[in-house]
């Protein structure tokens, strides 16, 4: 047989081929500004609704008016923030971040030296921290996960740090066991977290009235000293704060006592503190 003939193919000119398409650049969307000033009003404190900005007359999500929330959030009522949460005491030292603000601790410990990593399901929260980092210069890792599935290896970060406004909506015991995974033997953990027996508690049951004349949620997911204790019974040098009290809070009629005193009875927020053992001999439990 005769081998078959290659079948004619006509020439391609330059001409005939068609251009390839440019790559079209992938545009991130930028942070709701409407949900950083709803952030803003809770990180500064505000407790009644306000027709002035949190943020003042700077423009939102700029270096100055992340300042002016920063100067809010550290006055008077917040003055303890600061001291308690260690802002200074962490350089060079590997720090994971999580919580419900704008991030205004996470910046201030970044720029005291720690080597931040900030964790969050949301990636709209991740744009306005990013945001936040990028306006006053500072840097840090920014990773979108789960609270209960950490993507970081074991024994990874020195402090593990958790500040929430609001009762935190994750699976309490396994976001504890997380944090306990991820931190090195002898690192510390602080979180500050909603308080149950705060002023709105004590006015509740002290003045019962108060609950007939208005119609208020039923307050779940708060803390007291004694569940925070034994939530991290598996930790070593186990210390519970009680901070955060405005005078405008409490009932007209016990607005004359010691306001440093009311607030480690009635204070908003429990701080808790404590260390990894060395040799971890347990998993941390759940809180009841």
């Amino acid at each position: 047989r005769a081998p078959m003939a290659t079948p004619f193919v006509p020439p391609t000119y330059a001409w005939e081929v068609p251009p390839t398409p440019r790559p079209v650049p992938v545009v991130e969307p930028g942070p709701d500004r409407a949900a950083a000033e709803r952030l803003a009003e809770r990180d500064v404190w505000r407790v009644f609704p306000s027709a002035k900005p949190a943020g003042g007359p700077h423009e939102p999500l700029s270096a100055d008016w992340f300042k002016h929330l920063e100067n809010k959030r550290y006055r008077r009522h917040g003055r303890w923030v600061p001291k308690l949460l260690e802002f200074n005491r962490h350089a060079r030292e590997s720090l994971l971040a999580v919580g419900d603000g704008l991030g205004i601790d996470w910046v201030r410990y970044a720029e005291g030296g720690a080597e931040m990593t900030i964790v969050d399901p949301s990636a709209d929260r991740l744009r306005l921290y990013k945001a936040h980092f990028a306006a006053r210069g500072v840097s840090g890792q920014f990773v979108q996960a789960p609270f209960d599935h950490l993507p970081l290896p074991d024994e990874r970060v020195d402090v593990a740090c958790a500040v929430f406004n609001e009762p935190p909506v994750v699976p309490w015991a396994a976001a504890l066991a997380e944090a306990f995974r991820v931190l090195r033997p002898g690192g510390k953990v602080i979180m500050a977290l909603p308080a149950k027996y705060d002023a709105i508690w004590w006015q509740d049951h002290c003045l019962p009235w108060r609950r007939w004349t208005r119609k208020a949620p039923k307050r779940k997911g708060r803390f007291t000293g004694r569940e925070l204790r034994e939530a991290f019974a598996g930790y070593q040098e186990i210390r519970v704060y009680k901070r955060h009290l405005r005078r405008s809070e409490l009932p007209y009629l016990w607005r004359w006592m010691f306001l440093p005193l009311m607030e480690r009875v009635m204070g908003r927020f429990l701080v808790i503190k404590a260390f990894k053992p060395l040799i971890a001999t347990g998993t941390v439990r759940a809180a009841a």
